[in-house]
């Protein structure tokens, strides 16, 4: 696994961040952290493993539903040699956004946008956008995840991932 220098200081920085503002959380926002894990592919299924980590406060309670503000971070690692493909670096993604949650029956939906560190043929510029739909129990969630810059810049592979995440 190769981390560009970029990437290794943005998790580090990430990581402070989070760890460092966890006391000023208040004992409520705190089970709005949301842990997730799977795998990605781009277009010519080169899989590869992926992480995320996001806080989901509450902004407003709907009849069945709550929408959230989303604020968080995507890795995804590097692929390694792929022949004729830029796929070796480790990518950050971090977003800010909004998800919409049925308390009915779990449907979730999520769209933000953000600024990556590390580039490869499927995340190569920013801005990216990262489409979420997936279903929630109680706190974990089955999550498919999209990154893509819209066609921005070119290549624009993109990222699709399946992740199961819990909330904490």
């Amino acid at each position: 696994m190769r981390v560009s220098s970029r990437s290794a200081v943005l998790g580090a920085g990430l990581a402070v961040v989070m760890l460092a503002s966890a006391p000023l959380v208040p004992a409520r926002a705190a089970s709005d952290i949301e842990v997730a894990a799977g795998a990605s592919t781009t277009t010519n299924r080169e899989f590869t493993r992926v992480a995320s980590v996001a806080w989901l406060p509450e902004v407003r309670s709907l009849d069945n539903a709550v929408l959230r503000a989303e604020v968080g971070a995507v890795y995804v690692n590097g692929r390694g040699d792929v022949r004729g493909r830029d796929l070796a670096d480790d990518v950050w993604v971090g977003y800010a956004g909004l998800r919409y949650e049925r308390t009915d029956n779990g449907l979730t939906l999520g769209a933000g946008v953000g600024a990556q560190s590390g580039e490869t043929d499927a995340l190569s510029g920013d801005p990216q956008f990262v489409t979420t739909a997936g279903w929630r129990w109680d706190r974990f969630s089955l999550l498919l995840r999209h990154i893509s810059n819209a066609s921005l810049h070119k290549p624009n592979d993109g990222e699709t991932m399946l992740v199961a995440a819990w909330r904490f």
